[in-house]
């Protein structure tokens, strides 16, 4: 059974973490990155095995092989998909092998050398196109004029595909290679992978072998830059966006260059800048943003533009999972508040009740019903309204209903009005946890039912802002947090016991336990007594925390996400955001440092990450999640401590780490007001609209509502 040690804050495992990344290619003191190089990363630092690397452009996914300089693998370009494409590179009859490679979101540059020809390539997805281009720079080396013969090699197969759901589509139907006026095409139907060389004179291409040669004649230190383009989807469109490029390549790439550079510059025009001493806190919140690019679509196809999917590089879980989708609830109003009305009402339009995701391409839900989808679209709701003042969406109709009636509805899902408020059976489903040992935890499970009392309130305040008010709901919270507390504490153990089929207590050490923290469900006991599980013995170790405890029957180190080494991504974050929302700053500081190594081993974040090592989950498609932007989230609202009010003001109470006492938001911009946040020496400032308002970190200052 696990102990109740609590270790103090500034632990072994947050030393052994920040020394870790002492190591790391970080420095406090390097320059800051150009808009269109921040979210670059070098290929030494990065984790990702071949298999999930990729780039990503809004239309289309390319997988990256990133140990040759010349290969790409696999094409998807919703709704079209080529899973087995391949083009392969060589020189001279040789592949080269990568020496050195550095990712961008929509591109990857990479380096290498054969027979004394140094061979530069840079992959480049175009902009607004389901298309890119590979441009093929040599540099010869060898002191001899040489004329290397370059030969690219494709194949694939090629699919329309109407299900982007957790998996990544496959393609099935072979294609038919031909030439088409100065390039290769391979068709399927109606549907075609088009390439061609720049000019049209630098491939010679064979259909039979699907290949293209050139040859090039180099002085001794001469060099050459070769272009190919390439295009996936309906034939027809494929042939001239395929031509465009090739017309034209190095306008494609400087189109390309530029967008991603509007892109970044635009996300930062709506979202604060981080600054800190902290070279790994900056980078670990920079990271972290990169998620709304990668997964953001703009497809013709879809039923939203834009689109925020679960999921994008390499066509994994493209879908929407309403799960995953509310982890971002309160970052995601101040990016694109639009989107998120949009994506809210697409949601609404399905049964919650009986799904959990719905389809992009037609907007149909499916999947089962996941237990905190009620949870999550209440909160969705709550943080857009309080976020934008926008309460004018609680009257707009959805499907028969205002959203508000909704969200009534929604927070009195499996509950009986006319009865007192009960602890939910949620019936012997492992759906929440997914172990894989056969332990259970299901039915009446403490986690799930505490989440009540939030969506309880939150629906109650969000009826109240709009003249309805629900005093019953403020009472049914008040009656379940004592429930909680009188059928699911153990004072023995210090935890939460769920109940089996028959009413018989039982006890799994999960962290979904620790989401009720700063809910207001829990007690001063109750806190205090899961906190004290809060320690490397059980839920710690040096890179993270764990799904499980450590001393849990359940564990299994090969399930990452929720049964042991690791968690989802999205769950530290959000851990992190509500021990400092409850207080707990030193705790929280704790654990944010032990998860820095994120932002500077990995160019996104997928399903789960390894907290006893620096390693990730490889056993799943999601490997770029949206919910990656969850810990940017943590830190604007749990680590500087805003929180927007329903009057229109904001309050702000800062929680500097230890590993890093001096911080600043830059930029912040919440209910019409844009604000810069300092803290430094025990102290902070918050400045807006030409006045600084000067307070002690642990005393909260509130701006009034702008205009007052």
């Amino acid at each position: 059974m696990p102990g109740n040690v609590f270790l103090s804050a500034v632990s072994l495992g947050l030393c052994a973490t920040l020394a870790a990344l002492a190591a790391l290619p970080a420095r406090a003191d390097e320059p800051p990155a150009a808009p269109g190089d921040l979210f670059a990363m070098p290929g030494e630092a990065i984790l990702l095995e071949e298999a999930h690397c990729g780039i990503v452009n809004g239309r289309l996914s390319a997988g990256i092989p990133y140990k040759d300089v010349g290969r790409l693998d696999g094409l998807w370009a919703p709704p079209y998909v080529s899973s087995d494409f391949g083009l392969t590179l060589s020189v001279g009859g040789k592949s080269v092998p990568t020496r050195g490679y550095v990712w961008w979101p929509y591109k990857v540059r990479r380096t290498g050398s054969v027979d004394g020809i140094e061979v530069t390539t840079e992959t480049v997805l175009a902009f607004g196109r389901r298309a890119g281009v590979l441009a093929i720079t040599l540099e010869n080396r060898s002191g001899q004029p040489r004329r290397p013969d370059i030969q690219v090699a494709v194949r694939g197969t090629l699919d329309r595909s109407e299900a982007w759901e957790f998996a990544a589509p496959a393609s099935r139907t072979a294609t038919r290679p031909s030439l088409a006026e100065d390039g290769l095409v391979l068709r399927q139907g109606d549907l075609a992978i088009l390439l061609q060389g720049s000019g049209g004179s630098a491939f010679q291409w064979d259909a039979a072998s699907s290949t293209g040669r050139a040859v090039v004649a180099l002085e001794a230190g001469g060099r050459a830059t070769l272009h190919l383009a390439l295009a996936v989807g309906p034939a027809a469109q494929a042939t001239a966006e395929c031509k465009a490029i090739a017309a034209n390549p190095a306008r494609a790439i400087r189109e390309a260059d530029g967008e991603h550079r509007r892109q970044v510059e635009d996300l930062f025009a709506r979202l604060p800048r981080l600054r800190s001493a902290s070279a790994a806190l900056v980078r670990f919140y920079e990271r972290s943003l990169v998620h709304l690019l990668t997964n953001r679509w703009d497809v013709p196809e879809f039923v939203l533009r834009p689109y925020y999917g679960t999921g994008s590089v390499r066509g994994g879980c493209v879908c929407n999972y309403l799960w995953n989708f509310g982890e971002v609830w309160e970052i995601l109003p101040l990016v694109d508040p639009a989107a998120t009305r949009e994506h809210v009402k697409q949601f609404l339009k399905t049964d919650l009740t009986t799904h959990f995701a719905f389809n992009p391409l037609t907007g149909a839900a499916f999947g089962p019903w996941y237990m905190v989808n009620q949870e999550k679209i209440v909160g969705l709701v709550y943080y857009y309204v309080k976020a934008t003042g926008d309460a004018a969406f609680l009257a707009e109709a959805v499907g028969g209903r205002t959203v508000l009636e909704h969200v009534l509805a929604h927070a009195m899902h499996r509950d009986d009005p006319t009865r007192p408020v009960a602890l939910i059976d949620y019936g012997p489903s492992n759906s929440h946890l997914e172990l894989r040992r056969g332990y259970p935890y299901n039915h009446v499970m403490p986690d799930l039912n505490g989440r009540r009392y939030a969506t309880y309130r939150q629906a109650a305040e969000l009826a109240g802002l709009v003249g309805k008010p629900a005093p019953q709901l403020v009472r049914r919270a008040e009656d379940l947090k004592r429930l909680l507390k009188e059928k699911m504490w153990n004072p023995r153990t210090r935890w939460l016991d769920f109940h089996d089929a028959q009413g018989r207590p039982d006890t799994r050490w999960t962290i979904q336990v620790f989401k009720l923290l700063s809910g207001g469900v829990l007690d001063a006991e109750e806190e205090a007594g899961l906190l004290s599980h809060l320690n490397q013995r059980e839920f710690l170790s040096a890179q993270g925390l764990h799904s499980l405890s450590k001393l849990d029957a359940a564990y299994d180190p090969a399930d990452v996400d929720n049964g042991g080494p690791g968690s989802c991504v999205s769950f530290p974050p959000q851990i992190i955001e509500r021990l400092y929302k409850s207080g707990r700053a030193e705790v929280a500081g704790d654990l944010l440092g032990r998860i820095l190594w994120w932002g500077q081993r990995m160019p996104y974040w997928g399903d789960s990450l390894v907290a006893d090592r620096m390693d990730y989950r490889k056993d799943t498609p999601l490997q770029c999640t949206l919910d990656g932007a969850a810990a940017a989230q943590c830190l604007i609202f749990g680590l500087f401590g805003v929180e927007p009010q329903w009057d229109g003001g904001i309050r702000i109470c800062p929680h500097p780490p230890r590993f890093a006492p001096e911080i600043a938001l830059e930029g912040l911009r919440l209910r019409g007001q844009v604000l810069d946040i300092a803290v430094k020496d025990g102290q902070y400032a918050v400045t807006t609209g030409g006045r600084k308002i000067r307070s002690q970190v642990g005393q909260a200052v509130v701006l009034p509502k702008q205009g007052r």
